[in-house]
């Protein structure tokens, strides 16, 4: 059949695309980060990846308010005029600029917090990412607006791996945690540099204040909604710095990064593709929950047991890729990762949310959660890293159960409806973990049995899940189906953007 090449494509198969080149960009930047944080664990001690934690506190929340809600606006808006897209650029800089101002200032005060006197000289360099950040603002927000994400990925690639050869090299210089820091730096300017080629865009409106409250009505409540995250996901490395040293807060960082990584992937596959894609269907609510659905399943099917298993092997693994000097991470790990399990069900919840305009009550749900979250972090904070790693299991059940409450309210499609639709998977997960956890203690916990207990609990999930044909797995099925078609069809969607 004919393809007409004049008409836009359909939506599912953007979004499938979208999703593959999104999930090669996250993988190929975590793959490569990976490579390089287990050679740096080797080179440098625990106290150097405590301090860049500590520097990421600053960096994070500035990194926030640079942004301010207004490249997520420019996202849920979908089509957007020069002035717009000049106005947040403009804002953008300015903040940055104002940021890093404030921060050389504050970096004395910073390292007598926290009795780390080297943090301040490694903040007032560190903080010049801001200023990146805010270049490439706008760049960034409109090549997701379009799907756009092979450039994205090409992007990151670049400076993921320049960067982190850099920091090798000076780590076996003897740079310590300056290599650190000098990656982020790099990776930064890379990155930004990347997105204005491929993105095309120079600011050719003007600064307009219409633009700016209108904008700014639905990216006032997006800022706030992430500074509030901001502040709980700050205080787990702020506690830890403060009331601990930063050997732990290295352990615990190593620990963090490692959830991360797959928490990374599908979180971001999801926040990019769900929020332009679920902004199309805004004003149509069965669709909007036709696409829901199927994603949300998908997600947790692919999600879950990977979840699982980390939690299982955190020790082997640990050992097997950063060595015996960061075996106190593996205990943290473990529990990191089980409360990691439900990532996906809170992500696409928000998207669903953001994606109908609902900034106002995106920015309620995180007030009540945040505030949960804070009070529980805060009470296990006495019990050092292991029990702040629990805390954040309580407050990742709570926040689920409120962020399902309200697509209730909206799409009707609640806790109880979602609860049901995940249960094989908690079930074939629960069945892969069990054999995953026989294996390894039959071998001997250690190194060389991480791969057949792998391949074990693989078979054993994958196999009960065909057995008993799970929806999930059909899911999964016809995406790759769809993206199969797709290269088979319109091989020039992989063309240079």
């Amino acid at each position: 059949m004919p393809v007409n090449r004049g008409r836009p494509a359909p939506l599912t198969r953007r979004a499938a695309h979208a999703a593959w080149w999104s999930a090669i960009e996250i993988v190929s930047r975590t793959g490569v980060q990976f490579i390089v944080t287990l050679v740096l664990a080797r080179l440098l001690l625990p106290r150097d990846f405590g301090l860049v934690a500590l520097l990421m506190i600053f960096t994070g929340v500035g990194a926030i308010l640079v942004d301010s809600g207004f490249g997520t606006a420019l996202i849920q808006r979908q089509r957007t005029t020069p002035d717009d897209e000049t106005t947040v650029f403009a804002f953008s800089l300015a903040m940055a600029a104002l940021l890093w101002v404030l921060l050389i200032l504050a970096a004395p005060f910073a390292a007598g917090f926290f009795r780390a006197p080297q943090l301040s000289p490694l903040l007032r360099v560190a903080s010049l990412v801001l200023l990146f950040g805010g270049l490439g603002a706008v760049p960034d927000a409109l090549l997701t607006t379009r799907l756009n994400f092979r450039a994205r990925t090409v992007a990151q690639l670049v400076a993921s791996t320049i960067s982190g050869a850099v920091a090798i090299g000076l780590a076996v210089e003897g740079f310590g945690v300056w290599s650190l820091v000098w990656q982020l730096l790099i990776a930064s300017v890379l990155r930004t540099g990347c997105l204005w080629v491929f993105c095309k865009w120079y600011p050719r409106g003007r600064v307009s204040a219409t633009s700016f409250r209108s904008l700014g009505s639905f990216g006032s409540f997006m800022l706030f909604s992430s500074m509030l995250n901001a502040i709980y996901l700050q205080a787990q490395p702020l506690l830890i710095g403060r009331l601990f040293d930063t050997r732990s807060l290295g352990y615990y960082t190593l620990a963090q990064n490692s959830q991360q990584a797959p928490l990374s992937l599908v979180g971001g596959v999801l926040t990019r593709v769900g929020l332009p894609v679920f902004s199309a269907l805004a004003d149509q609510t069965a669709r909007l929950l036709e696409a829901l659905r199927p994603i949300l399943r998908l997600s947790m099917f692919v999600f879950v047991p990977c979840m699982v298993g980390l939690a299982v092997l955190a020790r082997p693994l640990v050992l097997l890729i950063y060595g015996t000097r960061w075996l106190p991470a593996a205990p943290i790990l473990s529990v990191l990762a089980i409360a990691g399990t439900l990532w996906p069900l809170h992500v696409l919840n928000l998207e669903a949310i953001k994606a109908q305009g609902r900034s106002d009550l995106f920015f309620r749900l995180a007030v009540i959660k945040v505030t949960f979250a804070t009070i529980l972090v805060v009470l296990a904070s006495p019990w050092g890293p292991i029990g702040i790693a629990w805390a954040t299991v309580a407050a990742g059940a709570i926040n689920a159960g409120i962020n399902t409450y309200y697509s209730w309210k909206l799409l009707d499609y609640g806790p109880l409806m979602q609860a049901a639709e995940q249960l094989p998977t908690f079930a074939l997960s629960a069945l892969a973990a069990l054999v995953g956890w026989c294996i390894l203690h039959w071998m001997r916990i250690g190194p060389i049995a991480v791969l057949p207990a792998i391949a074990g609990a693989v078979i054993a999930y994958l196999g009960t899940a065909r057995i008993f044909k799970v929806q999930a797995l059909t899911d999964l099925t016809s995406f790759l189906h769809v993206l199969r078609a797709d290269k088979a069809i319109h091989p020039e969607s992989d063309a240079p953007a």
